[in-house]
């Protein structure tokens, strides 16, 4: 199989493939002010409607002169969070999400 890069801004997103999503990356609307900074969530569901896992990114707008830069960052103290999307499971509550799609060995070896 060939790894397939996705833009996904179907929410909640149904992995109606027979491969697997692994989610790089989520963004929530609206985007904060620079400064300020925000909590981005999205939980996996499987087949059954059981919630299965939370996916979390934190981010910011750093103020430097006259520009602002955006920062991004997840939660150390647990760790960087794979999230897996299984044929048939849903993940949702995130706005618009990157992720890539493949065989279940082909989305792990991504960095």
């Amino acid at each position: 199989m060939v790894l397939k890069f996705l833009y996904i801004t179907e929410d909640p997103f149904i992995n109606k493939s027979e491969e697997f999503v692994r989610i790089l990356a989520i963004l929530f609307f609206p985007l904060p002010g620079a400064g300020t900074g925000y909590s981005a969530n999205g939980q996996l569901t499987d087949p059954s409607g059981n919630t299965v896992a939370f996916f979390s990114i934190m981010n910011m707008l750093l103020n430097t002169e006259a520009t602002a830069y955006p920062y991004t960052f997840t939660d150390s103290f647990h760790g960087p969070q794979i999230i897996i999307i299984p044929p048939g499971w849903s993940f949702s509550g995130f706005g618009r999400a990157i992720a890539v799609q493949g065989s279940l060995e082909e989305v792990l070896r991504v960095h």
